[in-house]
């Protein structure tokens, strides 16, 4: 059977042309736990929590012949490789369902291809992966279907998503609706050579926990005077490093509790803590003792750094650590990883090490990075079935454990993290230890303080890392480049607020 469903009412979408923009690769960034008060924009009248006719899961009983279901990422490297694994061996498993996955370049040209497609419900996927920053634009779109009401409509599930960890539902929950129905989470880890600490003398065992710490570390490897080593620690200029640490304080950048108990329409990001953290960033640069990569970098060279040995230490996302690890082992070949701009010229010889992400007051506090999984609401009941019960396939322990070790995303079920393969890993391997320290940092965020919801969280970022880049590489004065991206966010804030809250 075919008919014709809508989610709910969207709002006006004329906002939709201005506010897609510049979205990183690979980002960590955030999602939302829901209020009282009507959460993220969505008001009560337009909430779809747990109605179970949205979700027609039942279709799939009454299909003729196999129902396609397409799914739309921006996933590479070992993910994207990954990825296709799993959707071959779901396919392989039954006969009611054929998954056909489809990368779509960055997640900006994902994004784009899917907003050029709104007005036609025919052809979108049936399922896309978009960045954590695009949940409001996902949910005001009115194309996807709440994975609250497909677990109403599939009670049998509820018991997969109580063993989601608190932190990651809360970070795609609005006004009490959980919106995308699977996950891929990272957040950001410490990487360091462990051989350039040692010579600075260096407790490899105690890795800096404190951007204070962090600094005294990067003292002591510079004073060491290691031959080639330029800068103790690099990092490619972006707006979710102060993100991060911005929500690891308990720092909102928006109003209405961080968007989260209503639409957010004023700009908090003029604060002493953001201040605070520039100037920290500035003098790192100033003293040498940090290459700031530009926000316009092909996106490994700071990674190539760490390789040619031109610096010590790195913050980046947990996703790159399977296929760093696969890199330095020799088990996979760059051929496979095309597009990232992998160096053929891999030291084999490194030894890296990770710890979390340094944070103001302490290690591995932030907020939820990576993608969620929607359920687009298409035409044909029988195809939103196939792709809820794909999906469901991909939350059993086994493909959330292979998600982990090769996709390089972390475990977000307690059954997956204890699974005895993925347990063995995180004490036996490279790629496993660092996914370990990872998942220890992911258990340790707050889900009553997940991070902000922002409808033009696009323009948010891309403001504040031109801010970033304007002080970090031109040594402008710190003040007027955040009153520049402030002002410029605010508009975005209202022009939204205009368009989509009214």
């Amino acid at each position: 059977m075919t008919t014709q469903r809508t989610t709910h009412r969207p709002r006006r979408l004329r906002w939709l042309a201005g506010v897609v923009g510049v979205l990183a690769l690979v980002a960590a960034a955030c999602g939302g736990g829901g209020g009282e008060e009507t959460g993220g924009g969505t008001t009560p009248e337009e909430s779809t929590a747990a109605d179970p006719s949205l979700c027609p899961v039942a279709a799939l009983d009454t299909a003729t012949g196999p129902v396609q279901v397409t799914v739309w990422h921006a996933y590479a490297g070992l993910t994207k490789i990954t990825l296709e694994e799993l959707a071959a061996a779901y396919n392989a498993s039954q006969s009611k369902v054929q998954v056909v996955v489809e990368a779509q370049g960055s997640y900006e040209e994902l994004l784009k291809k899917y907003e050029d497609r709104l007005a036609d419900p025919a052809a979108l996927p049936d399922i896309v992966l978009t960045e954590d920053t695009t949940t409001q634009f996902m949910i005001d779109s009115g194309t996807v279907v709440p994975a609250s009401s497909c677990i109403a409509a599939d009670p049998d599930a509820q018991a997969t998503y109580d063993g989601i960890l608190p932190a990651v539902t809360a970070a795609y929950t609005v006004d009490g609706t959980l919106w995308p129905a699977a996950f891929s989470v990272s957040t950001p880890v410490l990487y360091v050579n462990e051989t350039i600490l040692t010579a600075a003398g260096v407790d490899t065992n105690q890795l800096p926990g404190t951007l204070d710490e962090l600094r005294t570390t990067a003292e002591q490897i510079k004073a060491a005077n290691i031959p080639g080593l330029q800068a103790p620690l690099v990092m490619k200029i972006d707006s979710w490093y102060l993100e991060h640490w911005l929500t690891g304080d308990d720092k909102p950048v928006v109003d209405n509790d961080n968007g989260r108990s209503g639409l957010a329409t004023r700009s908090e990001l003029l604060q002493p803590t953001t201040t605070q953290l520039m100037e920290w960033l500035q003098k790192m640069v100033a003293d040498g003792l940090l290459k700031a990569i530009p926000s316009t970098s092909s996106g490994v060279d700071e990674y190539l750094a760490i390789n040619n040995k031109t610096s010590a230490m790195l913050i980046q996302t947990s996703t790159a650590i399977s296929t760093v690890a696969a890199l330095l082992s020799g088990q996979v070949d760059e051929s496979q990883l095309s597009g990232e701009g992998v160096n053929a010229d891999v030291d084999q010889g490194l030894k890296i090490g990770f710890g979390p992400s340094p944070g103001l007051t302490g290690a591995g506090k932030g907020q939820i990075g990576g993608s969620g999984w929607y359920l687009v609401a298409g035409p044909d009941d029988a195809a939103v079935a196939g792709g809820w019960d794909f999906l469901q396939y991909f939350l059993q322990t086994p493909n959330q454990v292979a998600w982990t070790l090769r996709g390089s995303y972390l475990p977000i079920l307690k059954s997956a993290a204890d699974d005895p393969a993925l347990q063995q890993e995180f004490t036996t391997t490279l790629a496993g230890q660092g996914l370990d320290v990872a998942y220890q940092s992911l258990q340790s965020l707050d889900p009553e303080f997940p991070g902000p919801v922002i409808g033009p969280y696009n323009t948010f970022r891309t403001e504040l890392r031109t801010a970033m880049d304007n002080v970090l590489l031109s040594n402008a004065p710190i003040q007027p480049a955040l009153d520049n991206a402030n002002s410029r966010f605010q508009a975005a804030l209202d022009a939204y607020a205009a368009d989509v809250g009214g």
